[in-house]
């Protein structure tokens, strides 16, 4: 998936726990939560009076008050707070700033809850300041800052590892997917023991799943969006609390879902742009030609060849290549269904026109609610979150961040990696974004 940002990096995304078998989330709750996204990301045109919003504008140190919001004109090494715009919000706030030397502060009218203070006649250097409670709340700043660059050094080196697996497994889908004109019994081998390597990361380490989600591939499309399905779809299943032969089942058959696309003439399956009347007749044959070629390997799960054949069926009968619906089409085929759509639009034909994760989750329970297994898509939406990760939004004091991993039970309040172009790489903030109430997402 196209990063839109020159980000620092990527970390992990975490599912929340607690689903139990057949469980899945209520449909009102996941409702409840997409809407509440949509209006938190209404942008603020006037003012109540129906006025334009005032400019930011310098004001003088002496005239900050709480409730004012500011921007800083400093590198993030020159400073001890999270953002470098803020909302003051105690003294010891104001005095940390009058203790940065500065003269002049640029006052943001739009975001602030109060004016500046009444500019005196004559001002001239800020009131010099004794050590009080400002030190501590300085200290305390620069001690969270601390623990934060550990953190982000510790996360990367869990990323580095990360990104060295991935590559591992493409490689391997690569041969696998090669592997089908020679041995099929070799090719089986090699897929079983892929299943069982994405199945043990996808248990132990998450951020598998958020780096395959977050690179962009060009040379190796087809291998990369059939990793992705798969482990989309073991991720669901995980959390539904399938048995390892489900899983195994499931794995094999999201892994060569579109297996059948080897027989369309490459020049239709790559076009950029509608595809004509019959060459979209010969596109919806590559479920049923998939399940005819897997049907020839040894040892190949009936269930597999059910997720092949049937991964583009819908609930509502509109689906094909046999137009099934409900409980006619298999519970691990209604799985990669989801994961299947959401990986296209994330990674279209044309890479102009893909959505980012935020807006293929959208789209997916605005309009195709009736199209997936709505306790599964609802399953799928908690465990990405409503920001998914590697989203890209922009919160109300108008910082660019990275949504870097959901917080289980607060999916409108995910973990974020703060973009700044003033902090060095291997010094990027995270942040909490449910630890300051007064902060939220804008827009995505």
């Amino acid at each position: 998936m196209p990063v839109l940002l020159c980000l620092p990096c990527w970390l992990a995304v975490r599912c929340p726990a607690g689903f139990s078998r057949g469980h899945v989330p209520d449909e009102q709750a996941i409702s409840i939560q997409m809407v509440s996204q949509e209006a938190a990301q209404q942008p603020l045109q006037v003012t109540e009076t129906g006025q334009t919003a005032m400019p930011e504008q310098k004001i003088h140190i002496e005239q900050l008050r709480v409730g004012i919001f500011v921007r800083l004109d400093l590198k993030w090494s020159d400073h001890p707070f999270f953002f470098s715009r803020f909302k003051i919000k105690n003294e010891e706030q104001i005095q940390i700033l009058k203790e940065l030397g500065l003269e002049e502060i640029t006052y943001v009218p739009a975001k602030s809850d109060c004016e500046p203070l009444p500019a005196q006649p004559g001002t001239g250097s800020p009131t010099p300041l004794l050590p009080d409670e400002s030190a501590v709340e300085r200290e305390r700043l620069e001690r969270l800052r601390k623990e934060q660059i550990e953190l982000v050094r510790q996360q990367r080196q869990r990323i580095q590892i990360c990104e060295k697996r991935y590559q591992e497994t493409l490689t391997q889908v690569k041969k696998v997917m090669q592997g089908l004109s020679g041995s099929s019994k070799e090719a089986t081998r090699d897929a079983d023991q892929l299943i069982q390597g994405l199945v043990g990361s996808i248990t132990t380490d998450r951020e598998t799943i958020l780096h395959v989600m977050n690179i962009s591939t060009t040379d190796e499309t087809a291998f990369y969006h059939s990793l992705n399905v798969a482990i989309l779809s073991l991720v669901i299943a995980k959390e539904y609390g399938f048995d390892q032969d489900e899983l195994r089942a499931l794995g094999l058959g999201a892994l060569f879902h579109d297996i059948g696309k080897e027989r369309i003439p490459k020049t239709i399956v790559h076009k950029r742009g509608p595809l004509s009347p019959p060459e979209q007749q010969l596109m919806w044959l590559h479920p049923q030609y998939g399940a005819e070629m897997m049907a020839t390997v040894a040892d190949f799960p009936r269930a597999a060849l059910q997720v092949i054949r049937q991964h583009h069926e819908t609930n509502d009968g509109e689906g094909y290549p046999d137009g099934l619906s409900g409980q006619s089409i298999s519970f691990l085929a209604k799985i990669t269904a989801i994961a299947n759509y959401y990986d296209n639009q994330c990674n279209r034909t044309d890479p102009k026109d893909s959505l980012t994760p935020h807006e293929s989750l959208s789209l997916m329970y605005k309009t195709r609610r009736d199209k997936f297994d709505r306790g599964l898509l609802n399953l799928f939406i908690s465990c990405l979150g409503v920001y998914p990760p590697g989203t890209i939004v922009q919160l109300n004091n108008g910082i660019i961040a990275l949504v870097a991993s959901i917080n289980a039970g607060r999916p409108l309040q995910p973990n974020l990696l703060i973009y700044d172009p003033t902090v060095p790489k291997n010094e990027a903030i995270i942040f909490d974004l449910g630890s300051q109430s007064e902060v939220k997402i804008e827009r995505s």
